[in-house]
């Protein structure tokens, strides 16, 4: 990974030629240049970093190793963890799930490198201007150009300069870079669930270009009517884009509410399939040893596990006989094998032989994991 000299380069020329709508300068300040390529890299390395936690996130829970209790941000592995996955290494028959839990080990170091070199750009940064809902940026640079001495009249006629995103998405950083009279800004991600640029392509907004015009065309006539005529024009689309920016903004909320519930969910569940033995030995599922406990098979996928149990409301099981088409239940078997009965689970057959009931009492150690009950007539 190259951060330095290569990125750098390229984010001056992004700065210089691109123009985006997310950064501009009244004059080509050399400080001011530099510091938004600094901003450009860190909004880089920021996106790097998510995905990196996005894919971290991902193999924690295909490994099944919620139970350690790992931060959320950043996604990092403190020393007991590390030694506990590398003690699960060398317990753990699962080639395929050796290799994830090898895996999270390696990419931990990659994350803390990203993470060390966020930090390291942002320090050289100014602190950001969290936006919040309905703030502009144009509000924004005008707030922050008055806190530095200019008045009204005077920041309006600088930021008329400068070029400035319609819109802003709360969690957006807004930095503002003033060096010797000169003003910059760049508006990066931060915890937004959307970048910049994405919500600049959306819903574009056709009387933005009508907007400007009559803008420009105020400015030249002044004090004749058609000043008055663009000023209602401007208040009117404002407050459409205000409308309509709160509208995405609930949406966005609504949506990740009930993608976060969904996650939620998921990993406090248990994933299980119940099945006839023979049957899932037969189709590949598991697989029966001469000798020892019954273990997982060729043919175990993810999307056998088609029952889910929430463990934040339930802890039971019962499995019955006619369901499965079997006349008694002679013995239940717990596939992964690294289950124990009496100390993982409770399992306790009725009389009659027609229902088994399985009590988890490690609940942890069933979040997000994957089990097959194996029953036997």
């Amino acid at each position: 990974m190259v951060f330095a000299g290569r990125r750098w380069f390229s984010s001056m020329l992004l700065v210089a030629s691109l123009s985006t709508v997310f950064t501009a300068c009244k004059r080509e300040d050399p400080q001011i240049l530099a510091l938004t390529a600094k901003a450009s890299q860190a909004d880089e390395a920021a996106q790097q970093l998510r995905q990196a936690w996005s894919e971290q996130f991902r193999r924690l829970g295909l490994a099944g190793v919620g139970d350690l209790r790992f931060a959320a941000d950043p996604l990092l592995l403190t020393e007991d963890q590390k030694k506990a996955l590398e003690a699960r290494i060398r317990i753990e028959k699962d080639t395929s799930r050796q290799g994830l839990l090898r895996e999270i080990l390696e990419k931990d170091a990659e994350l803390r490198t990203l993470n060390d070199h966020l930090v390291d750009l942002k320090a050289a940064l100014p602190a950001p201007e969290i936006a919040r809902p309905n703030d502009s940026h144009y509000g924004l640079a005008l707030r922050f150009l008055k806190s530095h001495g200019h008045s009204d009249a005077e920041a309006r006629k600088a930021l008329s300069r400068v070029i400035l995103s319609e819109r802003l998405a709360p969690g957006f950083e807004v930095y503002h870079f003033y060096v010797n009279g000169d003003y910059g800004t760049w508006v990066s991600q931060g915890t937004a669930p959307i970048t910049p640029r994405s919500l600049a392509r959306q819903n574009p907004n056709p009387l933005i270009g009508e907007r400007d015009q009559a803008v420009a065309v105020g400015r030249r006539l002044q004090r004749e009517l058609r000043i008055l005529e663009s000023q209602k024009q401007g208040i009117e689309q404002e407050i459409a884009a205000i409308q309509a920016e709160r509208a995405l903004v609930l949406e966005g909320q609504a949506r990740l509410q009930s993608e976060n519930a969904e996650q939620l969910a998921r990993l406090n569940s248990l994933h299980y399939l119940v099945g006839v033995q023979d049957t899932l030995e037969q189709e590949g599922i598991i697989e029966v040893p001469l000798f020892g406990k019954n273990q997982s098979g060729r043919s175990w996928r993810d999307a056998a596990f088609t029952q889910n149990l929430d463990l934040r409301s339930d802890r039971t099981l019962l499995i019955r006989a006619q369901d499965l088409g079997l006349r008694q239940i002679s013995r239940v078997s717990v596939v992964p094998g690294s289950y124990t009965q009496n100390e993982h689970y409770r399992l306790s057959i009725s009389s009659d032989r027609q229902t088994a009931r399985v009590e988890l009492l490690s609940l942890p150690r069933f979040k997000n994991d994957k089990v097959v009950f194996a029953v036997a007539e």
